[in-house]
């Protein structure tokens, strides 16, 4: 897809290390670099609507989340659209857990108290937290982040970008949950080899909460601010990080802003989840569309500036990321100009 925002100036390239954050060089270049005809191998940008998705646990309740994209870092990308409550629960041995609930109302269970997420939370359930949910509705989306390092709540600006005291929802220990009967437990590993525990009891049953630290909880995107720099807007700002920094979230949605400039970030996967409009972002208007442009492939990205407004969030992770085979049979290739599907795709 060819630039045409400025006939004048010839289009500028930016390449950086870390991001924005380290070295970086700037080049002009005679053509439109995003352009590609083709492409072959696993290194080539992506995007999936979620509801053209069919994760497995929509129609088996014993299923667990379907992988998306996979790592050698240990960082794995998830969906799960389930129907009915799940019949185990499961404690991640290996990874934080970032759940965001795309649509529909969801009742999480956990061993230090429960909670219900909405469309556009954001759920953290930290490495060997026993958990198990269900859709309160007819079905649920979501979308799932996993991370071998500890995963935080890292706003630059604490007082102003998030209002913990307000917005942050901790789980709490409730007395609904009966003591019942044989219930099984799955500590799942990554390498997909899991191991499942039958226990006499439910281990949710909870009695008291003794701690006022509370690991499990949700936030909602329309409460993290996005920030800007005028006139132009800059790069947006995490809200959320690993302890390694390997793994960063930001808030994307629509805000005072120039288009970003065409990039090659070299360092960092990029994974973008828009949310639902009214407004469009450039070539992604059906909610819950998610588009992969991997480190080194050049992109321009639409702009931010959306009178009509829409949500969206964005996923920066060091691990370089493997679409599975269901994923790639359920997506599109994606030029990196407007982020819609290539050209090539229908052909």
């Amino acid at each position: 897809m060819t630039d045409e925002t400025n006939d004048e100036a010839p289009p500028v390239q930016l390449w950086t290390r870390d991001g924005f954050m380290g070295a970086h060089s700037v080049v002009t270049r005679s053509t439109y670099a995003p352009d590609y005809v083709s492409v072959q191998g696993p290194h080539a940008p992506r995007r999936a609507v979620l509801d053209r998705l069919t994760p497995d646990d929509w129609d088996d309740a014993q299923a667990l989340p379907t992988i998306v994209a996979t790592s050698r870092l240990g960082v794995r990308l998830l969906v799960s659209g389930r129907r009915k409550p799940m019949p185990y629960v499961v404690r991640n041995v290996e990874a934080d857990e970032i759940h965001f609930i795309q649509s529909g109302t969801v009742r999480f269970e956990t061993d230090v108290g429960s909670l219900t997420a909405e469309e556009g939370d954001f759920v953290c359930i930290p490495k060997a937290i026993a958990y198990r949910y269900q859709p309160t509705g007819e079905a649920m989306r979501s979308v799932i982040v996993e991370s071998p390092s500890a995963l935080k709540l890292t706003p630059p600006a604490p007082t102003g970008m998030i209002n913990v005291a307000r917005d942050v929802t901790y789980a709490k220990v409730g007395p609904d949950i009966p003591a019942g009967g044989p219930t099984k437990l799955v500590l799942k590993c990554a390498d997909g080899e899991n191991t499942v525990f039958t226990m006499p009891h439910d281990p949710l049953s909870l009695g008291v909460q003794l701690s006022e630290s509370v690991p499990v909880w949700k936030i909602n995107l329309c409460k993290i601010q996005v920030l800007t720099y005028l006139p132009e807007g800059g790069p947006p700002s995490q809200f959320l990080s690993s302890g390694t920094g390997d793994v960063l979230m930001f808030n994307l949605s629509s805000r005072t802003s120039g288009r970003p400039p065409i990039h090659i970030n070299a360092d960092f996967d990029e994974v973008i989840c828009y949310v639902r409009g009214p407004g469009a972002w450039g070539g992604c208007s059906d909610p819950g569309t998610l588009t992969w442009v991997p480190k080194g492939v050049i992109h321009h990205g639409p702009s931010e500036d959306v009178p009509e407004t829409y949500q969206a969030w964005l996923l920066e992770t060091r691990a370089t990321l493997r679409w599975t085979p269901k994923a790639i049979a359920a997506s599109q290739l994606m030029e990196t100009g407007e982020y819609g599907p290539h050209p090539s795709a229908g052909k």
